[in-house]
């Protein structure tokens, strides 16, 4: 057995045990992942800068001369990844404070902490790593040239296709990630001050 979890059964830390041994990204602590989903977020808002810096030809053919202002299909992307994330990052802060309000830990509350803190990890660090994956992907393709993005719409890839009616533009789906990101990011620091 390792001298770590040796030293979590003599201490009788029964949640950290199983933590350790059993949830999901278990080696960052909970201000860690929210940390780490408010890095997404701001990730996320850098769809602006890579529309804004498209190439002439790209931006000229696909979205006009404002980038910032276009509508593109992406951005609900961008929104509903940013929404993953402050669920995961709410839920992470919400178990971290009821773990610190519980004296002793029953082995059936730590079962349960250790599978909602992985629920939300996921949520986080699974789903929103994705959209937001997606979200930069497409709004960066055009830096590959004009005759790429004539390739994918060829092949009926539209990366920058007017999205539904209910689209955002560019602009608002990264400041909307970019607020969220430095919201989450304090309610992180917040949450380190818990452990």
């Amino acid at each position: 057995m390792d001298d770590r979890y040796t030293e979590l059964v003599l201490d009788g830390k029964e949640y950290e045990l199983l933590r350790a041994r059993r949830g999901l990204l278990s080696r960052w602590s909970i201000p860690q992942k929210v940390r780490g989903c408010s890095y997404l977020m701001f990730a996320a808002s850098a769809a602006l800068p890579l529309m804004y810096f498209l190439p002439p030809a790209v931006r000229e053919t696909y979205l006009g001369l404002d980038p910032a202002n276009a509508r593109v299909g992406f951005t609900i992307l961008t929104v509903l990844s940013v929404a993953c994330l402050i669920v995961a990052s709410l839920g992470l802060i919400a178990t971290a404070v009821y773990r610190d309000r519980l004296d002793d830990i029953t082995e059936e509350q730590a079962w349960s902490l250790v599978g909602l803190e992985g629920m939300f990890s996921g949520i986080g660090f699974i789903t929103g790593l994705l959209g937001v994956t997606a979200t930069l992907l497409l709004s960066g393709v055009g830096h590959a040239g004009i005759d790429t993005v004539d390739t994918l719409v060829a092949t009926g890839i539209n990366p920058y296709h007017s999205g539904p009616e209910v689209s955002l533009t560019v602009l608002t789906a990264s400041f909307v990630a970019f607020c969220c990101a430095i919201t989450v990011f304090v309610l992180g620091s917040v949450a380190e001050s818990l452990e």
